[in-house]
């Protein structure tokens, strides 16, 4: 049988179900590193008490399970314009961090956020303003350019002065806020590796890491895909897996879609990753074969790179 602690499973395979239970299923199934998605119904972690939470780490401890958890999607949009919604998502990020310590997680998983509904629907009338043709003349196209890239730069100083504040607040803290790619979707921020890695370098802090998350980065294309991947190893703290055509997030088991798995293992081998290798998937049948896939190839790129085994891997 494969083993199953070389690698980490989400409860998102299980979203449609109470987290207790998703978390009785995973741990059933021997899972030794389980990633709570706080969306859906998983988002009642935040509501827990500190009973609840003691007890569910009592629980990793005696079944050798380690946690991590992905922040909340939904009202957590660090980039708001609007005062009020940063602070909501300030208390929602405060909340997971302070989930996050009572677990013992190394890592928070964050979505950088959105430009506002305003914001995206001003954009694209500001590129058409700048796209008019030589009548409009190339000062106003220029002007209308940089009027969208302001939207986007306003925004993204708000991230940066949104996770300083929250590291303020957590200081002491040792959980990394790892900062997540994102489908390449209108008016979100990070649909770009390179993004994420500016937002970190103006933070400043070792407690801001990446995730790179390969379905999102396949929607942008096989290579785009790879890239992304080059360009996160030196703040990669962990990854999201999953597969799917290039087209849409489908979360499929691996193997299922476009995904060039074999590039991406060697990739992360000859950078000699040692981070956390998370299913992100949607099918509960799609698991054991997945992490079957990774155990296989993983040894075979630990032999070539020469590099020491992962602990579990055998």
């Amino acid at each position: 049988m494969t083993s199953l602690q070389d690698c980490a499973v989400s409860t998102y395979v299980y979203i449609g179900r109470p987290l207790a239970e998703a978390i009785e299923l995973l741990a059933a199934e021997g899972w030794k590193h389980i990633e709570i998605m706080c969306e859906g119904r998983h988002g009642e972690l935040l509501e827990w008490t500190a009973g609840q939470l003691a007890s569910l780490a009592s629980k990793g401890k005696e079944f050798g399970i380690r946690w991590s958890i992905h922040a909340p999607i939904t009202g957590c949009n660090p980039a708001a314009a609007d005062g009020q919604r940063r602070a909501e998502a300030e208390t929602l990020l405060l909340d997971t961090l302070r989930a996050a310590e009572a677990l013992g997680c190394s890592y928070v998983v964050l979505h950088a956020g959105e430009l506002s509904a305003a914001d995206t629907e001003a954009a694209p009338l500001l590129e058409a303003a700048g796209a008019g043709g030589a009548s409009a003349g190339l000062r106003e196209a220029a002007g209308a350019r940089g009027a969208s890239s302001g939207l986007r730069e306003a925004a993204k100083a708000r991230v940066v002065r949104f996770l300083q504040r929250i590291l303020t607040e957590t200081a002491g803290s040792a959980a990394v806020i790892a900062l997540e790619n994102v489908p390449p979707y209108p008016g979100l921020l990070g649909t770009e590796v390179t993004e994420l890695l500016e937002l970190a370098a103006r933070v400043d802090s070792s407690r801001i890491g990446l995730v790179f998350d390969s379905g999102h980065a396949l929607m942008a294309g096989r290579d785009r895909c790879l890239l992304m991947l080059q360009q996160a190893m030196p703040r990669l703290v962990a990854l999201h897996l999953s597969d799917n055509a290039a087209e849409q997030d489908e979360h499929l088991g691996l193997g299922q879609g476009k995904l060039p798995l074999e590039a991406v293992l060697a990739g992360l081998a000859a950078g000699g990753f040692h981070g956390a290798w998370v299913l992100e998937l949607r099918h509960p049948g799609d698991l054991l074969p997945s992490a079957a896939k990774l155990h296989h190839l993983r040894k075979q790129y630990q032999a070539v790179y020469g590099i020491e085994p992962v602990p579990g891997i055998r």
